[in-house]
């Protein structure tokens, strides 16, 4: 399986929880969480346009993310936090390194400012568990 994920992905993969835009969008992003889970040494690229996360989502026209201007802010604040950029690849067991490390609670406000998502907590509970674990 391919994967490739828009930076800020990779913080809503560690908190997903089978919300989403659609039945077909929650469906998708199982395959790729289940995959993951399953083999976190499965490379992952990281991209600046649509990636396997937006595959089903209702905002994605013909390759065009509808809110682009707002998830570009995303990615860029994800990108500078995470040390990544488009063109990186890296596995999830990699991306979970980076954002316990990276990713303090007071960079996931920042980061995640104006994300719709944000407000449902699912995001912060996850990173608050990452970073809980032991080494």
């Amino acid at each position: 399986m391919k994967i490739s994920f828009r930076p800020h992905h990779f913080l809503c993969t560690l908190g997903f929880q089978g919300k989403g835009y659609s039945p077909g969008f929650v469906q998708n992003y199982w395959q790729i969480v289940i995959a993951l889970h399953q083999n976190e040494e499965l490379p992952i690229q990281v991209v600046q346009h649509v990636d396997s996360v937006c595959g089903l989502c209702p905002y994605n026209g013909n390759g065009v993310c509808a809110t682009e201007e707002k998830i570009q802010t995303l990615d860029l604040r994800h990108s500078q936090i995470l040390g990544i950029s488009p063109g990186d690849h890296l596995t999830w067991k990699e991306a979970k390194e980076r954002i316990k490390k990276q990713m303090t609670l007071q960079a996931f406000h920042k980061a995640c400012q104006g994300c719709q998502w944000k407000s449902c907590g699912v995001c912060e509970t996850a990173l608050r568990e990452l970073r809980e674990e032991g080494p």
